[in-house]
This record gives C-alpha cells, sequence and structure tokens, in this order.
C-alpha cells in the first residue's frame, strides 16, 4: 500500500431535489428565494473524521464517541458511522436517551460493503461525521483506501505501550506517504509520568500529536452504561481534554 498514487474520491451520495412548477414568484418569494440560495451556498458538506489504528484496544470507540459528543455540544449536527462488527459505539448509541443529551444520529456498516454503508449518509444534513473502524485495517485493503480517500482528518488513537507504539507508528508513516492529514491521539495516559514524555517525543518523530492528551479515569467507563460520555457530565476529569480534542479536530477541518 506504500507509495500508492491515491485515486480522486468517488461519490457515494448524491442530494436529489425536487422539481418546482414554473411561474411567477411575488416579491416576498423573491426574497425569501434568494436567501435560502445564499444559506445553501454558505452550507458545506460534511467533514469525515476517521479514528484508525491496525492494533485493537487503543481507544478508537471511545475517542470517537468523546469527541462527537463534545462536536453536539458545540452546536455541529453529528453523525457517527460504526464499521466495528462488535458494535461498541452501536450499543452505546442505543443507551443514549436523545431528550437528555446531545443529539447524534448513528449509522452502521461493514467494510465488505463500504460504498452502501457511506451512502446512507446524506453529507448535507450533518457537519461532521466521525467513523469508528476495526481494528486489523490490512485485512480490508481496498475498502481502507476508499475510506481513507474519503476522510479530511484521520486520528490514530493510542496509549503509551510498547505495543500500541509498535503498531501505531508504521501505520502513521503510511497514512504521512499516503497524502492523509493525521495526527496521534493519546489516550489513557498517566499525567505527567515518565511514559507519557517517552512516549509524545518517540509518536512526534513520525506524527503530529493532538495537544490534549485524555487521561485514564474510572468516571470514562462508568458513563458508557447510560449511553453517556464524559462530556456529557460535564465537570468531571477528563472532560476539558476531549473538548480540547474536538476543538483541535475543528480547527484541522476549519469550522
Amino acid at each position: 500500500m506504500q507509495g500508492e498514487q491515491m485515486a480522486d474520491p468517488t461519490a457515494v451520495a448524491t442530494r436529489k431535489s425536487a422539481g418546482r412548477p414554473a411561474g411567477k414568484s411575488t416579491g416576498r418569494q423573491a426574497g425569501q428565494n434568494a436567501a435560502d440560495s445564499v444559506q445553501k451556498a454558505a452550507q458545506k458538506p460534511a467533514r469525515w473524521v476517521v479514528y484508525s489504528a491496525p492494533k485493537g484496544g487503543t481507544g478508537k470507540t471511545t475517542s470517537c464517541k468523546n469527541t462527537a459528543v463534545a462536536a453536539a455540544k458545540d452546536g455541529m449536527r453529528v453523525a457517527t458511522l460504526d464499521f466495528d462488527p462488535q458494535r461498541t459505539l452501536g450499543q452505546w448509541h442505543e443507551l443514549r436517551r436523545p431528550h437528555e443529551v446531545a443529539v447524534i444520529d448513528h449509522y452502521e456498516g461493514t467494510l465488505e460493503e463500504i460504498d452502501a454503508a457511506l451512502a446512507q449518509i446524506d453529507p448535507a444534513r450533518y457537519d461532521v461525521v466521525f467513523i469508528d473502524t476495526p481494528p486489523s485495517v490490512e485485512l480490508y485493503p481496498e475498502a481502507t483506501k476508499i475510506l481513507l480517500r474519503r476522510a479530511d482528518l484521520v486520528l490514530v488513537p493510542t496509549g503509551v505501550g510498547r505495543f500500541d507504539k509498535m503498531s501505531v507508528i508504521p501505520w502513521m508513516e503510511f497514512l504521512r506517504d499516503y497524502g492523509r492529514p493525521a495526527a496521534f491521539l493519546l489516550n489513557r495516559v498517566k499525567r505527567r509520568s515518565v511514559s507519557l514524555r517517552e512516549a509524545k517525543l518517540e509518536l512526534g518523530r513520525v506524527g503530529r500529536l493532538v495537544p490534549h492528551e485524555v487521561p485514564d479515569i474510572e468516571d470514562m467507563h462508568r458513563v458508557d452504561d447510560i449511553g453517556c460520555s464524559i462530556v456529557d457530565v460535564g465537570a468531571v476529569n477528563g472532560a476539558d481534554e476531549c473538548l480540547g480534542a474536538w476543538y483541535f479536530i475543528r480547527h484541522e477541518l476549519g469550522i
């Protein structure tokens, strides 16, 4: 896969507009139509953020849901798309209570049928789509390349452990050679630890780092039981770091 020339992304979803009958418009109607045209011209299709790492257990799903909630609370129209057959993100979403928490639309699909999965989502309906991927991406080379070409940003979650770093460093090198904008997202870290300092130096040699490391805290997992994120809860240890990660994403996406 390394060094391959990128193909242009192919559209997998199109918008269909209903035809309007011919006739004269009143001044008020013409003004409204002009305003609608300006508003539609100002709207941009959804940005796509892909969470990807070859190894399981690096924090892809947790990072995906936390930043998706942060984006929704920031006023974004948000969707999530889960390609992991374990459906962890989907099961979490089923527990959410839309009248009590930030609204997020959820979709699911498989990498074997990636075109159909992507076509479920109308890009005009959302500002950001967050995508959770399964481990072992090397088993789906063509589907993975389609997904990477769609991505406006690829985030590579990782811990500080040796085996996490052994997995994500070559993956970041591939993303760089493939021409995709990407950054490491350190999570489940111990603040002010030697292992964190060493990991930041080692990872920083091959790629950018999101400037907010998400700590390893029990509350991160306890809120899963009620379909929440620590960002939903608010004044909890780790919530600010998740918000900071979202602000980094928003800046990178230009929204």
